[in-house]
């Protein structure tokens, strides 16, 4: 049994083969978070846990880089839809960038063994977005930026509600890693599934 297994918490996915939960109420123990955070591992009994502390500076620091490159102006709007949004979005995300990924992500029990493991698991082929060439740290806040935001944006309301009809201009995915668990499929997490079935 995993640290996490005596808090009530509900299962987001799979990153690789380490579990991603969403906790449901405030732990105190191996590591330390709230409902508002993402956990990735489940303390002892299973792997070391990562906190996402801000999943809202996480989506952030995703929809900055992608309205970056549009700010480049030989980049036309119909080409990429997105860039009508930069002048509307960039103030609203601008407050929640000051952060360094220190402020985002606690490690929590890591030791040089857990990270290097980990930094083989996300160069991984099995991947759909390996990590390349990119700070590990930076590449894992925007692969947890960019799910919040289509996945979980109720973790992120300060953005997501001021942004106006913001998935049509996105057409591709750079960074998702998290294989989510269908609704339906048993689960072990003591609270159940991050998605349930909707009919």
């Amino acid at each position: 049994m995993s640290h996490i297994d005596s808090f009530k918490h509900e299962i987001v996915g799979l990153f690789g083969n380490v579990p991603v939960y969403h906790p449901l109420e405030e732990i105190q123990g191996d590591f330390v978070c709230t409902p508002k955070n993402l956990v990735l591992g489940g303390g002892s009994g299973e792997h070391p846990a990562l906190v996402i502390e801000s999943p809202l500076k996480a989506v952030a620091w995703f929809l900055n880089h992608e309205l970056e490159p549009l700010r480049n102006t030989e980049l036309s709007a119909e080409r990429f839809p997105l860039k009508t949004k930069v002048d509307a979005w960039s103030p609203i995300i601008a407050p929640y960038l000051t952060s360094s990924p220190h402020d985002i992500l606690t490690f929590y029990e890591w030791d040089k063994e857990t990270y290097s493991r980990f930094g083989t698991l996300c160069k991984s082929p099995a991947l759909p977005n390996p990590l390349d060439d990119e700070p590990l740290e930076t590449w894992l806040i925007l692969g947890m930026g960019e799910f919040v935001f289509f996945a979980m944006p109720h973790l992120a309301p300060e953005i997501m509600t001021k942004l106006e009809d913001p998935y049509p201009c996105f057409h591709h995915t750079y960074h998702n890693n998290i294989m989510v668990i269908p609704p339906n499929i048993p689960v072990y997490a003591n609270g159940g599934n991050a998605f349930k079935y909707d009919r």
